[in-house]
């Protein structure tokens, strides 16, 4: 009789721990099944760039004319210029600490200009200096500097650093080229390398600017690596772009033509 109790007591227990076991395991599956879709929402969530195509018209000199010039999100490259006169209405001079440069390089338009301040006001706050080097330049002005860089630098060289004229995004009146007065206010890849360029790379995007021509995407923008240019887009964009590693052209791709 006792061996009898104690196998039905043995039973129960092992009944138990299987009912047990897969109520666990169901549990964890309906735990996976909704961390899998809180997942699924944040990527699709992801903010909603312009359309590449929607956003510009052949132009005559072969080039695409964008049609959003006064966006924040304007992708202007190698292959995108601005209209013929394009000059931003709004531009200002942000309220930042100049460090000996020409205030009249500073002009921005006036909502990046805000976040300029409140960047250069963390910068501050952490102990780092930073300096407005050159913002907004006009049509005529980039022609001269592209000019001045073919005579010095040579055509290889403009051609990797320097935008053909109506192609700067410093005509959009939202890049910025930023230094500090501890690397002598310079434009030079190093910069990266310093403190205050590292503290730039890492914070930027808090305040709605990205590193515009990054190291690792020289393929994609055709630029070298410029760790001082800055562009504003917007504090949601800027942190999209910033935590998936990406760079405007790869979240604003033409649509591939069809191959007959």
């Amino acid at each position: 009789m006792k061996k009898k109790t104690n196998r039905k007591f043995i039973l129960i227990l092992i009944t138990l721990f299987i009912v047990g076991l897969a109520l666990l395991v169901r549990k964890q599956n309906n735990f996976d099944f909704i961390l899998h879709k809180s997942e699924n929402k944040k990527e699709a969530t992801a903010p909603k760039f312009p359309n590449y195509d929607n956003t510009s018209t052949e132009a005559e000199d072969g080039l695409l004319e964008v049609t959003n010039p006064k966006s924040n999100l304007v992708l202007v490259n190698k292959e995108r210029k601005l209209p013929n006169g394009y000059e931003p209405t709004d531009l200002v001079y942000p309220i930042v600490p100049l460090h000996g440069v020409n205030k009249a390089k500073t002009l921005m338009r006036k909502e990046a200009a805000h976040a300029l301040e409140k960047l250069f006001e963390r910068a501050e706050k952490d102990g780092i200096q930073l300096t407005p080097v050159s913002a907004y330049r006009s049509f005529d002005r980039q022609q001269s500097l592209y000019n001045y860089y073919i005579q010095i630098h040579g055509e290889e060289w403009t051609h990797s650093y320097s935008a053909v004229p109506g192609t700067s995004e410093h005509q959009t009146g939202l890049a910025m080229d930023v230094s500090s007065p501890k690397f002598g206010n310079k434009l030079e890849k190093e910069f990266g390398e310093t403190k205050e360029g590292a503290w730039l790379a890492d914070h930027a995007h808090e305040y709605g600017f990205v590193i515009r021509y990054p190291e690792d995407k020289v393929n994609i923008t055709e630029y070298h690596y410029e760790p001082w240019h800055i562009r504003y887009i917007g504090i949601k964009y800027a942190t999209y772009l910033y935590k998936k590693d990406l760079v405007l052209e790869e979240v604003m791709k033409p649509k591939k033509k069809k191959t007959h």
